[in-house]
């Protein structure tokens, strides 16, 4: 059989040697990995998941540099919003497209004629 590593697999440590943190590409030597996001990247993430989900908000209404802040902006853009869609109510239903029709047997023949007429 060959000792060659399977594919994906991943050569195992000697034992008793330590094991060295993976290398950060476009960390210098003596920067240490940065684990979390920094707080004006979260932000960021936020802004860009709340505009994909509203189509509604636009990058104007969702500024801040802390999530705290872009989360404020968004609460307060969804009640304006929710208030301009409640100020702006139409009523349900399309308007009349034609004239009521004629309820008595003398305006059916009235506007059967003036139909004639035109």
């Amino acid at each position: 059989m060959s000792e060659e590593p399977a594919i994906g697999g991943e050569d195992t440590p000697a034992s008793g040697a330590e094991e060295q943190p993976e290398p950060v590409i476009g960390a210098t030597d003596g920067e240490a990995p940065a684990r979390d996001a920094s707080e004006a990247e979260l932000a960021e993430v936020l802004r860009e998941t709340l505009l994909a989900a509203h189509d509604d908000l636009t990058p104007d209404d969702l500024p801040g540099e802390s999530v705290t802040e872009v989360r404020e902006r968004y609460v307060a853009a969804r009640e304006r919003l929710e208030r301009e869609a409640q100020e702006a109510k139409v009523p349900a239903g399309a308007p009349g497209r034609f004239a009521p029709a004629p309820t008595s047997a003398f305006e059916k023949i009235r506007e059967g004629l003036t139909r004639l007429n035109a």
